[in-house]
């Protein structure tokens, strides 16, 4: 080997260098990084882990979101529905109470209107029976016996001639 240039000792020695410094390399420098690459591929498993979890809450709470979100639509559907319905109910009581109203205004003022027609012929019938005693008087250029008498008689008079102008 001296012919190569290589001398035996000092490649034994360097053997040796070489031999020691990988078993110190490999306690020192080898086992802890890769007890450091190990720990590091744990917490990515792990956060690997809790992100799947992440996600299934996510998901799991936009289920549920949705499902609230549902509920809630069909609570303010029937809600409109309701008021819809009384919205109805409540125009019907008021049109049925305005109809009623009318229907007794226009009773009341019939009435109104027949007492008042009632009370004109009244009147009128007196007017004109205080007219005809008049009239006869002047005629008979004197005043006639009793009062109550000749009111009687235009009365009678009066309920006769309604009675033949009436058929």
């Amino acid at each position: 080997m001296d012919q190569l240039g290589i001398s035996g000792g000092l490649l034994v020695s360097q053997i040796i260098n070489f031999l020691l410094l990988v078993v110190i390399l490999r306690l020192v420098l080898y086992k802890p990084v890769l007890n450091m690459l190990d720990q590091r591929k744990e917490r990515i498993a792990q956060s690997m882990k809790d992100a799947e979890r992440v996600a299934a809450s996510r998901q799991e709470a936009e289920q549920e979101k949705e499902q609230i979100l549902n509920a809630a639509r069909r609570e303010a559907q029937e809600v409109r529905a309701q008021a819809t319905r009384d919205a109805e109910r409540i125009a019907q009581e008021v049109q049925s109470r305005a109809e009623s109203d009318a229907t007794e205004i226009r009773m009341k003022a019939q009435q109104e209107a027949e007492k008042q027609a009632a009370a004109s012929l009244a009147d009128a019938n007196r007017e004109i029976a205080e007219l005809a005693i008049l009239a006869t008087e002047q005629v008979l250029g004197r005043e006639l016996a009793d009062r109550s008498e000749q009111e009687r008689f235009v009365q009678e008079f009066l309920a006769n001639y309604g009675e033949g102008n009436a058929s």
